[in-house]
């Protein structure tokens, strides 16, 4: 429940999130969801109708929104585990368990980005009424896949998929009624293909999966119920047709040229990166069975070079990136969430203040509360973490667990070591 009491932040450093350094000696005020001021800490009143919370040598940022979420995928290692590792119910349980350690990463939010069974809207639903602990959720649908590239599908697939788990969508028409019956379910972001992965069994990255003709009619069917549409979109052609198609998210994007980064810019479309992915598969895979003739077919060099190469362009252009990768495989278990928010430092080059803006400016857009929430600022909600020191000013504080002190969501306390005082 959320409270209607007024708290003040006391004497603390600001992270605002919109990409800038953070500000020292600030004091930032609540009245019960949603901030009320920010204000140097001298000017802060000394007593009043509120409670005073001390915080000097803490730096406090707004909650980050993890922007590609598999939050039923648990230590996969292949396309296969990711339906029939476990049962609905393990899965579900897993789920849960994976949602509430995100609170202790710093994430008050996450958007969906294929959910096996329907579990983001399950998860939703059960957060909303108190029954277990978690993030805001924008749910995604299940994955809309098809059994091949043009040309190249396989009825039979379609027979042996179950439904419940992973649509396969072959036929023009099953896609309107697909795209139609996840909405009513729930779903407020639809999942769909436009290009292969070297990964998947179906088709490679650089090949086509669903046809422009098929792209754009979940894209008309899912906007004209209010809901938007991702595209898992590495090669080339896939994210020209997805662009062409008017989706919501490009996926990925890891053979993204200058043309495609300028209409990407120009129509406003997320962007979810995908690098440190394919980065610890090469890394690792070994150890996970992956024999080192697989690894070495893969071509996520080549992509893992071309998103280093597009990303800084990318953010000179105004893209609106948002963090968030393959999370729940083997060698990207949930919980190293803020490994691939340092990557992007280390090998990109990106100033730690521009990816703090990337996961939370940014993810509360794509999130869908743009206005509301993702920074630090008078009308927002209080979503909220405090940090014993500031990430902006060395982005490894994030992986360092023990530096986070509170997580607020709505102005309530709901993780962390230390609670704001009762009085």
């Amino acid at each position: 429940m959320t409270t209607d009491r007024r708290l003040l932040l006391h004497d603390v450093t600001v992270q605002e999130g919109l990409g800038r350094a953070s500000l020292p000696a600030r004091s930032v005020l609540l009245d019960g969801e949603r901030i009320e001021a920010v204000l140097p800490a001298s000017e802060a009143p000394a007593e009043g109708d509120f409670v005073r919370w001390d915080l000097a040598g803490s730096t406090v940022l707004p909650g980050m929104t993890l922007g590609h979420t598999h939050i039923a995928y648990v230590n996969v290692t292949n396309g296969r585990e990711t339906l029939f590792k476990y049962r609905v119910p393990e899965v579900a349980m897993h789920a849960a368990r994976h949602a509430a350690d995100l609170l202790t990463c710093g994430y008050t939010a996450f958007v969906g980005a294929g959910s096996v069974a329907g579990i983001d809207m399950a998860l939703k639903n059960a957060i909303a009424a108190g029954a277990i602990r978690g993030p805001r959720i924008t749910p995604c649908s299940r994955d809309l896949m098809v059994s091949g590239p043009p040309g190249r599908r396989s009825p039979e697939l379609k027979e042996r998929m179950p439904r419940e788990l992973m649509p396969v969508v072959d036929v023009l028409g099953d896609l309107v009624k697909y795209t139609e019956e996840e909405i009513d379910e729930g779903a407020e972001i639809i999942k769909v293909f436009s290009s292969g992965d070297d990964t998947f069994p179906n088709a490679r990255s650089e090949e086509l999966l669903f046809t422009r003709e098929e792209l754009t009619t979940v894209v008309e069917t899912a906007h004209r119920r209010g809901a938007r549409v991702r595209a898992h979109s590495r090669g080339l052609a896939g994210i020209r047709n997805a662009l062409a198609a008017g989706v919501d998210v490009i996926d990925h994007a890891t053979y993204a040229d200058d043309r495609a980064l300028d209409e990407i810019a120009e129509r406003g479309v997320f962007v979810v990166p995908s690098l440190f992915q394919p980065d610890r598969l090469l890394a690792l895979g070994e150890r996970f069975g992956k024999a080192p003739d697989y690894l070495e077919s893969l071509d996520f060099k080549d992509e893992i070079e071309n998103t280093l190469r597009f990303l800084p362009r990318a953010e000179g252009l105004g893209l609106k990136i948002v963090p968030g990768d393959d999370f729940g495989f083997a060698w990207t278990p949930h919980g190293t969430y803020a490994d691939e928010l340092v990557m992007y430092v280390e090998r990109a080059g990106i100033a730690p203040e521009t990816v703090i803006k990337w996961a939370c400016g940014n993810g509360a857009e794509l999130a869908g509360r743009g206005a509301d929430a993702g920074v630090v600022a008078p009308g927002r909600l209080a979503d909220l973490v405090v940090r014993d020191r500031d990430p902006a000013a060395d982005l490894t504080v994030l992986q360092d667990k023990d530096s986070l002190r509170s997580v607020l969501i709505g102005g309530d306390h709901v993780a962390g070591p230390v609670a704001p005082p009762a009085s």
